[in-house]
C-alpha cells in the first residue's frame, strides 16, 4: 500500500513542478514604448498635422528600452521634407522629447495628402513601435468649376447652385470637404457680414448636426489659403446617401457676389477623425502622464 502512495505523490508533485516551469517559460513582458501628444498629453497612434502646418510640434516618448528611431517618407514624394525632425532629446532617463516642424498645405490649390513614418526601436530586443505622420486626406472629388464662365462659380441674391451626386462620398463613416470662398461688393455698405450656405442632400454637417451650414465670406480677388473653407460632414441617420449632392446660396444683396472655387471632398479614416477632436472620447485610452 505505500508503493501506489508513494507514486501517486511524485506523480502530483512532478505535475506541480512542471506546470510552474511551463509558466516561467512564457513571462509577461515588461518592456514598453509609450508615445504621447505634448499639448494635450493623451496617447498617439498617429501624428495628423493640421493644414496649416506645424512650427514646435511636440511628441513625448516614455519607455525603459534603449530607443532608436528614424523616420520614412515616400519615396514617390518630391517634397519629402514637408516633414522636419528638428530635435530629439531625452530630458531624463526613459523620457525623449521629439521636436518637429511641417510645411503647411493651404498654399496648394487643392488639398491632397502627405504621410510619412516616425519609428522608435530597440533592436537588440526586436520590439518597437511605428507612429504614422499623416497631413490631409484621401480626395474622392474635386469640381473646380472651368466649366464656368469665368472658372469659377459666381451667385448673388437669391440664386442658388446644386451639384451633381456625388456617390463617392464614405457611406459607412466621414468625409471632409474643403472649398475657397471670397466676394465681391461696389457697395461698401454691403462688404461686411457676407456669408454662404451649404446645405448637403443625404448627409449632415458635424458641427451642427444640420443639413446647412453658413460661413463667412471675406471680400478678395481670387481663390487664396486666406479663403479656404473646410468643413466635416457625416452620414444623415445610418450612413451618406449614394446620391449626395451640395447646394449653395446666398442671402446678401444683389450687388454683393459670392465665388466658389476648388470644391472637393476627402475620405476621413477613424484614426485621423480622433485627432482632429482632442476634446472628444473616441475609444478607450491608456492612463495620462504627468510630467513637467
Amino acid at each position: 500500500m505505500k508503493r501506489p502512495l508513494f507514486l501517486l505523490c511524485a506523480s502530483l508533485i512532478f505535475i506541480l513542478c512542471g506546470c510552474n516551469k511551463n509558466e516561467n517559460l512564457r513571462p509577461e513582458r515588461s518592456d514598453y514604448i509609450k508615445v504621447y501628444d505634448g499639448t494635450s498629453k493623451k496617447p498617439l497612434d498617429n501624428i495628423q498635422v493640421p493644414f496649416e502646418g506645424a512650427e514646435d510640434g511636440q511628441i513625448h516618448v516614455f519607455t525603459n528600452v534603449d530607443l532608436k528611431w528614424k523616420y520614412f517618407w515616400d519615396q514617390a514624394d518630391e517634397n519629402a521634407d514637408w516633414f522636419t525632425v528638428k530635435s530629439v532629446e531625452e530630458v531624463e532617463p526613459g523620457h525623449i522629447v521629439l521636436t518637429y516642424d511641417a510645411a503647411s498645405l493651404l498654399d496648394l490649390n487643392s488639398l491632397s495628402r502627405r504621410s510619412a513614418r516616425l519609428s522608435f526601436s530597440c533592436p537588440a530586443q526586436s520590439f518597437g513601435k511605428f507612429l504614422s505622420v499623416n497631413q490631409g486626406y484621401e480626395r474622392r472629388f474635386l469640381e473646380d468649376f472651368s466649366y464656368q464662365p469665368e472658372g469659377h462659380l459666381t451667385i448673388t441674391g437669391k440664386q442658388t447652385y446644386t451639384t451633381r451626386e456625388y456617390s463617392e462620398l464614405s457611406r459607412d463613416y466621414f468625409d471632409y470637404i474643403s472649398f475657397n470662398a471670397w466676394a465681391d461688393t461696389d457697395n461698401e455698405f454691403l462688404s461686411k457680414n457676407i456669408t454662404l450656405d451649404i446645405t448637403v442632400s443625404g448627409g449632415q454637417f458635424y458641427d451642427t448636426a444640420t443639413t446647412t451650414f453658413r460661413v463667412n465670406v471675406p471680400l478678395a480677388d481670387a481663390a487664396d489659403a486666406g479663403n479656404l473653407k473646410s468643413l466635416l460632414l457625416m452620414g444623415n441617420g445610418v450612413q451618406m446617401s449614394s446620391k449626395t449632392t451640395f447646394t449653395f446660396s446666398t442671402a446678401n444683396d444683389d450687388q454683393v457676389y459670392v465665388h466658389v472655387d476648388n470644391f472637393a471632398a476627402y475620405k476621413v479614416s477613424e484614426a485621423e477623425f480622433g485627432a482632429l477632436f482632442e476634446d472628444e472620447d473616441f475609444g478607450e485610452e491608456e492612463e495620462e502622464i504627468d510630467w513637467i
